[in-house]
């Protein structure tokens, strides 16, 4: 059956147990159910609203099928040799396949989970994508021109990803990237979650990186050294690594949401290194400065500015004061933990400091009965 405009079915239900096809404009606000499939054919740009149930699958062979809902293109595969825009919010989990775009329209946060391998690109125009499956942006190029979350804990392998000016890029925690190139425009933010389970690189471009923008980093309490007693100066992790020469660089650091050079509560730097070729963030609390020759002043006072940043501390914290630098201006004990600001400091560790804990502003939280310390908490 073929319905050359969205009137030609009336306005009833449809039951679909052969093959419908769609070749017209417009909205089709029809319910479909049954299990047979649908066909968009044509050169104009089609709106399935309806909820639909067919189970027969969605080809898409021409033009631009608009889906409003994550149930209007029923719960069959969708062979996508056009353009398929995703004007909508939810989870959509059909397979997609084909030579065709994606589109991710509207200011509603969608996830994909599917396992998907089309080859045409992706194209973030608003709202929010999350990709939480390794496959689910398919193995063309991918254009975010809005907010691209990346949660497939695995590798996601693109081609080339751009984020445009006023975009947002975040790679999840325990998720890595293997790009042929990385663009980061002016104006646009890389987010990369980091947690105890990061391995470096967290991204892997083939062929070029181009830097620009901001690099806003999360999570570094959990990539830094456990272990107290070691005598590494800094950790040093590898972000971005790339075959060929990186571009440009980041224009500003953030760190749980503010300037770095603002996070004094440790020291990070993010840097290419000599070879031009990685991006590394090199990482060490302030509190055991002294002890590894930072170039910071060792204290004990963890600021958090930013009311809906969070910093979480998995080093256990013990006394320094045998190690501090007499000429530091810091006049710090070596013993007492300080949280200030409006933002929440997090303790993970089973921490030995004994100089008590004054928390004057925000919030702290102890994840376990030790975590601060032994001394009068304030």
């Amino acid at each position: 059956l073929v319905a050359s405009n969205v009137e030609a079915l009336g306005s009833g239900d449809v039951t679909d147990n052969a093959t419908l096809e769609l070749n017209t404009g417009g909205d089709f606000a029809n319910n479909i159910g049954g299990t047979g499939s649908v066909v968009k054919s044509g050169d104009k740009t089609l709106t399935l609203s309806g909820t639909n149930s067919y189970t027969g699958g969605t080809t898409i062979s021409g033009g631009t099928l608009v889906a409003n809902n994550v149930e209007a293109l029923g719960t069959g595969d969708v062979t996508d040799n056009a353009t398929l825009e995703l004007n909508t919010g939810g989870d959509f989990d059909n397979a997609i396949s084909g030579s065709g775009q994606v589109v991710k329209s509207g200011d509603k946060t969608l996830t994909l989970s599917g396992a998907n391998s089309y080859s045409g690109a992706t194209t973030i125009s608003g709202g929010t994508l999350i990709a939480t499956h390794v496959n689910a942006l398919g193995t063309g190029a991918i254009d975010n021109r809005a907010s691209l979350l990346l949660d497939a804990s695995g590798q996601l392998t693109v081609t080339d990803l751009t984020t445009e000016s006023g975009g947002n890029t975040e790679i999840g925690a325990g998720s890595t990237l293997q790009a042929t190139t990385l663009t980061q425009k002016s104006d646009s933010t890389l987010t990369i979650n980091l947690n105890s389970n990061t391995v470096d690189p967290v991204i892997h471009a083939a062929s070029q990186v181009s830097l620009a923008g901001t690099l806003d980093i999360t999570g570094v309490g959990d990539v830094l050294d456990s272990d107290p007693a070691s005598t590494d100066d800094l950790d040093t992790f590898t972000l971005i690594a790339s075959d060929k020469t990186i571009a440009g660089d980041f224009e500003k650091l953030t760190v749980a949401g503010m300037d770095a050079d603002l996070a004094d509560f440790i020291t990070v730097d993010g840097r290419i290194d000599d070879t031009g070729k990685q991006y590394e963030l090199t990482t060490a609390l302030t509190w055991y400065a002294d002890r590894d020759d930072a170039v910071t002043d060792a204290h004990g006072t963890f600021n958090l500015t930013n009311a809906d940043g969070s910093f979480a501390v998995n080093t256990v914290l013990e006394n320094v004061d045998a190690t501090l630098d007499p000429a530091s201006a810091t006049g710090w004990d070596g013993t007492s933990l300080i949280k200030q600001g409006a933002g929440t400091l997090i303790l993970n560790a089973e921490n030995t400091y004994t100089g008590g804990t004054t928390i004057s502003g925000g919030t702290l939280v102890a994840t376990n009965v030790d975590a601060l310390g032994s001394g009068d908490v304030t």
